[in-house]
């Protein structure tokens, strides 16, 4: 077994966002990547796909979560599960912020709109 501290995970940026790379293959995750996501206000992810499910529990605070170009409040306490190949994001209104915890299958690639499929660094 293997312990990851928190203080340890390493840090990403993505569009302003904090993202802390918590299960993957570099950290010995071998089926399920985990990752930290924190919003501040005013924040917009990147529309984008994956071609695995992607769930994702709010911690704290709240945010819109847009899936298949429907928007949805999601706030802390709430889970989102996004089936393979739905477009999606999330953003936050002035003054709010969100701290999202995400998962999914180990090798998930995010797929831009543009269609360039990358696997984020976080999930390496």
């Amino acid at each position: 077994m293997r312990i990851l501290r928190f203080d340890d995970a390493p840090e990403f940026e993505l569009a302003g966002a904090r993202v802390r790379g918590l299960a993957s293959p570099s950290r010995g995750a071998t089926e399920t990547t985990m990752y930290r996501v924190e919003l501040g206000p005013g924040l917009r992810l990147q529309k984008h796909t994956h071609d695995h499910e992607e769930v994702f529990h709010v911690l704290e605070g709240s945010a819109t979560a847009v899936l298949d170009g429907v928007e949805q409040l999601v706030a802390a306490g709430d889970t989102a599960m996004i089936p393979p190949g739905v477009e999606h994001h999330a953003f936050t209104g002035e003054g709010e912020t969100a701290v999202f915890l995400a998962t999914m299958p180990t090798g998930t690639v995010m797929i831009r709109p543009d269609g360039e499929r990358v696997l984020p660094p976080w999930a390496e």
